[in-house]
């Protein structure tokens, strides 16, 4: 690495943006539609494509998606749904948000995705699951297998996991009520703000479409060029939830290139792995390369005992930035107060991983230097 890089912040995350990212808002800017319409269309017909599924409804955000999701399930008041304690707030709030109860699970330590023991142990007592692709590592096999035996609806929360595989091919809700996807800025796709439900059911992709736009029977493009534009109807209250043309012009540009960027952050996500191999008190997360994992974070698991304040404040002066992904949801004293249960199994991995995961810079600007750098701060973190 040339000497010039090492007094040069690395920034946990940063978006991957071109030209063609720039000229792609500015065609919309000057089209004079900026709100929800062709490009939106456009996005939704490239991402069926991608992912192999019947339909993609593109929306405001992944949080959206799920709402979405939730809401086309009809749970009745007080159901209860799995999800997994390791996951951002938003996945259980989708549920309180129905006046469904979120049934907090405990997780795999490999891989921090929903665990199947915990599900398995649990799933006679739920009505639904939310099951999170955590970092872009699909959730098992096993998990699948057991709702469709219990006979009950699972949601994918695949706000990490755009580009990922599993067995059923890539990641787009084939099987299950949908698939939802988050464009956020720090994403490897990102339109800054954004998401989408994928689905095969064609019922599910008719509701979400209505239901993003207030539950309107038809949205303001289609209004705009239809003869007989009052001619619409309220199907069901909604949310407003759609995606403008705006933003969909930017996430058509960046899924041109999305593989290239994969395949970038398969190679950052490798280096790393090389040059902490001979750490044996870390520990990535997933224990092993996730054959068709999206790459979506580089977590470690720090010694147990270590000050994880300390290692992240001595990198922060380094220069390096680092987060925390997640604190357990059954960790924030809303949750406990009001608004879930904790599953049969309780939530040791859970608990005893929480004080320890500190996720690492990882983007495809990041150089091979970049990633040494990173390496050894924390390495002399660690020691110190």
């Amino acid at each position: 690495m040339d000497a010039a890089g090492e007094g040069r912040p690395i920034l946990f995350s940063r978006p991957d943006l071109d030209d063609d990212d720039a000229d792609a808002v500015l065609r919309v800017l000057r089209s004079g539609w900026l709100t929800t319409g062709q490009e939106c269309a456009a996005l939704e017909a490239e991402l069926q494509s991608y992912l192999g599924v019947g339909h993609v409804v593109a929306m405001s955000s992944c949080t959206a998606a799920l709402e979405t999701a939730i809401a086309a399930l009809g749970l009745a008041p007080g159901a209860r749904v799995g999800v997994p304690t390791w996951t951002f707030v938003s996945t259980a709030l989708a549920v309180v948000r129905h006046g469904a109860v979120p049934v907090l699970l405990d997780v795999d330590a490999e891989t921090l995705n929903l665990s199947p023991v915990a599900l398995a142990a649990s799933i006679e007592r739920l009505d639904a699951v939310v099951a999170v692709h955590f970092g872009g590592v699909a959730v098992s096999k096993e998990i699948h297998q057991l709702c469709a035996a219990a006979g009950i609806p699972l949601v994918e929360d695949a706000a990490h996991a755009l580009g990922a595989t599993d067995h059923r091919g890539r990641v787009g809700g084939h099987g299950t009520a949908g698939a939802c996807f988050s464009f956020y800025a720090t994403k490897n796709l990102t339109c800054a703000e954004g998401g989408a439900l994928a689905t095969d059911d064609a019922d599910l992709a008719s509701f979400a479409r209505s239901y993003r736009l207030h539950g309107l029977s038809a949205d303001s493009w289609s209004r705009h060029r239809d003869e007989d534009s009052d001619e619409y109807d309220l199907v069901v209250p909604g949310i407003k939830a759609n995606l403008p043309d705006l933003l969909a012009a930017l996430a058509r540009s960046q899924l041109r290139r999305l593989d290239e960027m994969q395949a970038r952050r398969r190679r950052i996500v490798g280096r790393y792995r090389t040059v902490l191999g001979d750490s044996p008190d870390l520990t990535v997360v997933p224990a092993e390369a996730a054959v068709g994992g999206a790459d979506h974070l580089m977590v470690v698991v720090l010694p147990e005992g270590r000050d994880r304040r300390a290692v992240a404040s001595a990198m922060a002066a380094d220069g390096i930035g680092t987060s925390v992904h997640f604190r357990p949801l059954h960790r924030f004293e809303w949750f406990t107060r009001h608004a879930a249960v904790v599953g049969p199994t309780g939530t040791s991995t859970a608990d005893r991983l929480a004080p320890r995961v500190l996720s690492l810079p990882l983007h495809p600007g990041l150089t091979d230097g970049d990633v040494d750098r990173v390496c050894r701060s924390l390495r002399a973190a660690l020691d110190a």
